[in-house]
């Protein structure tokens, strides 16, 4: 009897534990990027319930949560921002009420961030680590790391989640390379309202000349400006770009002084709202880039 007993009960032991994990509810992660919002679920898959408080074409700078979603922070197995000071806020808020889980600043962990040495400011970290695809695959592995801690068991799963992403980004990656190698190197002045394409400008040899600062909350003052007109006609740069969550109205009047052309509108900030074409990092990207090489090497 016992020989017939001890297998069947086994086996119900087994369907109980597969029953418990299946039934495990999925970690609740809250994002303050849409692009980590991307990775979140691209990694997370069905083990991640991800909530972005940052949505498409809402500027990051200037994000501040409301108290109801101030509470969904509070609550959530897993806080995911972009660091390297963007959101000003969080500092303050986790010390003052604090979170149920682990809050992750994923910029902060990068290893190559670029310093930015302003007169009169010190130096600044460039944020806007996400307009380099190395970054993101770096991220997306941190992002692996960081659900497998707050769920071991799933670990192995997380990282089969991060390399199907990781190689959609290096074809992306590729991609990018060659269409970027067709802009001659003296063409690659990249005139935009902030200085969002630090590492972008890095990964690929470009010049960035921005109208504001780091943050789109910074304002140019009028020498800079008197320059940045002078740069686009001594250089002939060929076109400058708006951007879709910054105020179009200092490009308007860069291009009234110098007669250059608007070269399109690019996504510095994040993914773009649905119907944008940009509702992907990878869409994103892939418009920022053929806006960019078609607006330069055009006559």
């Amino acid at each position: 009897m016992k020989a017939i007993l001890a297998p069947a009960l086994f086996g119900l032991a087994a369907c109980t534990a597969l029953a418990g994990q299946g039934s495990a509810r999925p970690l609740r992660v809250v994002t303050l990027s849409t692009v980590l919002a991307e990775i979140a679920r691209e990694v997370g898959g069905r083990e991640a319930a991800v909530v972005n408080l940052v949505q498409p074409g809402v500027d990051p700078h200037t994000f501040n949560p409301s108290p109801a979603e101030i509470r969904t922070l509070i609550d959530a197995d897993l806080v995911l921002a972009s660091g390297l000071g963007i959101e000003g806020y969080l500092g303050r808020l986790v010390a003052s009420v604090g979170t149920r889980g682990r809050v992750v600043a994923v910029g902060d962990a990068l290893p190559a961030v670029i310093w930015m040495n302003r007169a009169g400011t010190g130096g600044e970290r460039d944020p806007h680590w996400w307009n380099s695809v190395d970054n993101m695959l770096i991220a997306s592995g941190l992002v692996s790391a960081e659900l497998a801690r707050a769920r071991p068991e799933s670990a192995g799963e997380f990282e089969r989640n991060a390399l199907a992403y990781g190689r959609r980004l290096s074809a992306l990656k590729a991609w990018a390379a060659a269409e970027i190698a067709a802009l001659p190197p003296a063409r690659r002045q990249l005139v935009t309202s902030h200085d969002a394409f630090g590492y972008f400008a890095r990964d690929y040899g470009f010049a960035v000349h921005s109208i504001n600062g780091l943050s789109s909350e910074s304002e140019a003052d009028a020498k800079h400006l008197a320059g940045l007109i002078d740069l686009i006609r001594r250089e002939r740069i060929r076109a400058v770009f708006a951007e879709s969550s910054a105020n179009p109205r200092l490009v308007a009047n860069l291009i009234g002084e110098t007669g250059v052309r608007l070269g399109g509108t690019l996504y510095a900030d994040g993914l773009g709202p649905a119907g944008s074409g940009a509702e992907s990092y990878e869409a994103m990207y892939r418009h920022n880039v053929l806006a960019i090489v078609g607006a330069l090497a055009g006559p």
